[in-house]
């Protein structure tokens, strides 16, 4: 039987949280880093990418450069991922070699040692993955820069070519003094594991003098026209059209169960609300896509289409029908799309990689604090379609939407566009 989220502590004061299920044949081990583009400098952008690549690199040099090879004898997976607000460095595998992995993971704690030839082969790798990204002339990176203007989430999480030439291995070792402080990292520790894998893991994370430092707080720097949009259409010029809606959200109003449901209620599935109007009965599109972009005071949900020029208005209209037919309650308990969370919800133990980011950052990243599957099983439950139509009514409104398109500039008429988007109440 799973248990409850449990909290230990390294001696040097790291705090290790776990949820152990012994029916699982597989560990899983994070290491949660508050940092990214929300808290960089526009003139270092990018660099806790960065910090990411380098520190992946600087483990396999501390194995001698063999550090692929004991993965693969070892069964094991290592990796990392960058977000705006934190990097998530994980290690898996099977329960005999939790001992392998925890040394691993940790390693990542180590100085950067790395020569001047290997990080300029890191960042020519970084180079390439902005280049061959299309972040330039993305939407989304198009909004972003509207949504968020004057703060640093209007950066990429890449960061730019002269960014990134502007980050020596000194600058690396500097950050990484500053991020990996005893208060801005934590471990997440999930699957089958005993109580003595955790005393090995605190073990080894004391083997570092890390410095204190205060825990970063995940609060977002407000843009100017957050909650206040003027109402403007703004244009990407492209040969094809892509719509996308971005609203607003006061996070500090709103669970992170709350804004899952608002969210899958308009988009997640076959029976999703934008889904079933748009694709299904009238072939507008083949799909439709968007996210959930959350901190602990802002946040903002959005999605975007493709649509043929001839469909433009069309297709604003009826989304903005069904964003007010839901504000109005049209929503009837069996579209709340609780199933997944409430019904299916101990299948969450199943996929130890799935329960580790989910708890790691409801409760860690977003302070929701869920004691166990259990808790948040209910507090999707006890959610009800009157607060749904209540919280649809705060976050669609006009002057919480940014509109943005890529579309041929000269043949968009953006003020019918603006008077059908002034039926949002």
């Amino acid at each position: 039987m799973a248990e409850a989220e449990r909290l230990s502590k390294s001696k040097c004061g790291v705090k290790i949280y776990s949820y152990k299920n012994p029916a699982v044949h597989s560990f899983y081990i994070s290491l949660f880093v508050k940092a990214g583009v929300m808290y960089e400098e526009e003139k270092y952008a990018g660099i806790t990418h960065f910090f990411e690549h380098a520190a992946i690199r600087n483990v396999n040099k501390l194995y001698g450069m063999n550090l692929y090879s004991e993965l693969d004898r070892f069964g094991l997976e290592f990796n990392a991922s960058t977000f705006s607000e934190m990097v998530q460095f994980y290690v898996s595998g099977a329960k005999k070699n939790f001992s392998y992995g925890a040394q691993i993971i940790t390693k990542i704690l180590n100085p950067v040692i790395l020569d001047r030839s290997e990080i300029e082969a890191e960042r020519k790798r970084i180079k390439a993955e902005i280049r061959e990204s299309d972040d330039k002339s993305s939407l989304a990176s198009f909004t972003n820069k509207i949504v968020f203007d004057g703060t640093p989430l209007s950066l990429s999480i890449v960061g730019t070519n002269k960014a990134v030439d502007g980050i020596s291995k000194t600058k690396l070792e500097e950050y990484r003094k500053e991020i990996l402080t005893k208060e801005n990292i934590f471990f997440y520790v999930t699957g089958n594991f005993d109580d003595s894998d955790i005393r090995l893991l605190e073990e080894e994370i004391e083997k570092f003098d890390l410095a204190f430092g205060n825990e970063r707080s995940n609060e977002a720097k407000i843009p100017k026209n957050f909650f206040k949009r003027p109402g403007d259409v703004y244009i990407k010029n492209a040969d094809f059209s892509m719509i996308r809606f971005t609203f607003d959200m006061d996070m500090s109003r709103y669970t992170i169960a709350e804004t899952d449901l608002i969210y899958d209620i308009l988009l997640s599935g076959y029976n999703s609300k934008l889904f079933v109007e748009m694709s299904e009965k009238r072939g507008l599109f083949y799909d439709v896509n968007g996210a959930l972009e959350r901190y602990s005071n802002i946040g903002t949900l959005y999605f975007s289409y493709e649509i043929k020029e001839k469909d433009i208005y069309d297709s604003v209209a009826i989304v903005v029908d069904i964003l007010e037919k839901m504000k109005s309650g049209d929503v009837s308990e069996n579209e709340c799309m609780k199933a997944g969370y409430v019904d299916n919800a101990y299948m969450l133990y199943d996929d130890t990689r799935e329960l580790n980011f989910t708890f790691a950052y409801d409760n860690h990243i977003m302070n929701e604090k869920y004691s166990s599957v259990e808790e948040r099983k209910k507090r999707y439950g006890s959610i009800t379609k009157e607060r749904i139509a209540q919280i649809a009514k705060e976050i669609f409104k006009r002057e919480n939407l940014t509109l943005t398109m890529k579309a041929s500039k000269k043949k968009i008429d953006k003020e019918k566009i603006k008077e059908i988007l002034g039926r949002l109440l």
